[in-house]
Parts: structure tokens; sequence; C-alpha cells
């Protein structure tokens, strides 16, 4: 009988072990940190996206519907500035004054033209209630309200 050594062909390389681990706690690290980032920017959206629902609100009981628009971003004029006046116009007549509201959800969505938050809110308004979908564009630490819909029975049937 010959003396060979015994093959170890079924078990890896204990350096095909070692970077087998390093890379899957890498991965895990990578992930966690991704999972962090989101975690924060939902935290940060939530905090911007109520207070400018509560300066829109301001404004819109204030009628100051040029100031909505002004500091707008583009894409909410874009069906144009009068059309939107009217509509600020028509939401503030039929429903009166905005009182409080409660954010129903949050989505935080980038692509190449930008950070975008959608939030939905219950909002009691003096006439009755509505849900408020706010689409806004992160620019510079602030948010710009890039588009705005409002569902309400008392819109239609008012």
């Amino acid at each position: 009988m010959s003396s060979t050594p015994a093959s170890d062909l079924g078990n890896p390389a204990p350096a095909k072990r070692v970077l087998w681990k390093w890379s899957a706690a890498a991965t895990g690290l990578i992930l966690v940190f991704l999972m962090w980032q989101c975690g924060s920017a939902l935290v940060e959206g939530r905090k911007l996206a109520d207070a400018a629902v509560r300066h829109f609100h301001q404004q819109l009981n204030a009628g100051d519907y040029e100031n909505i628009c002004r500091e707008a971003d583009q894409g909410f004029v874009s069906q144009g500035h009068d059309e939107s006046i009217r509509f600020l116009e028509a939401v503030h007549r039929k429903l009166g004054l905005a009182g409080t509201e409660t954010r129903l959800n949050i989505r935080v969505e980038t692509n190449p033209g930008g950070t975008f938050l959608t939030t939905q809110y219950n909002t009691m308004f003096a006439a009755g209630t509505a849900t408020e979908m706010f689409t806004w564009v992160k620019s510079g630490g602030t948010l710009k309200l890039n588009g705005y819909h409002i569902q309400s029975n008392v819109l239609i049937l008012n």
C-alpha cells in the first residue's frame, strides 16, 4: 500500500473560507448603512413635509395663493399660473379654513430629476374633511411644492 496523503477535495481551502466571511460581513455592513440612510431620509422627510404642509395651510387660509405659486416648484404651475390660482381659490372657498391634519403616509423617491416626497394627509377643513396628497421636491434642505391633489365630497357636492 502506498502512503499518499488523503486529498481534501470536499472542503474549501481555509483562505477561501476567510474571504467568504469577510465578503459576507462587508455586504452586511453596507446593507445596514443603506437601511440607516433610508430611515434617516424618512425621518427628515416627515419633519420637512409636516412643516411644509402647515405652511401651505397657513397660506391657503390667508388667501395667499400668489405666494404658494411663487414658492412652489416649476412643476406645480406647469398647468398655468392663473389656473393654479383659481384652483386654490376654489378649494378655499368650498372647504373653508384648513384645520388639523394627520399624516397618513409618506413615500420618498430619488431619480435623475431629484428627490421627491409624496405625502398624504387627512385634513379637517371648516366645511368637512379632505384627503390631500402633496408631492414635494427637495431643494437645498427645503421642500418645494410640485403637485397638489385633494379629494373631498364637499368639493363635489357644493
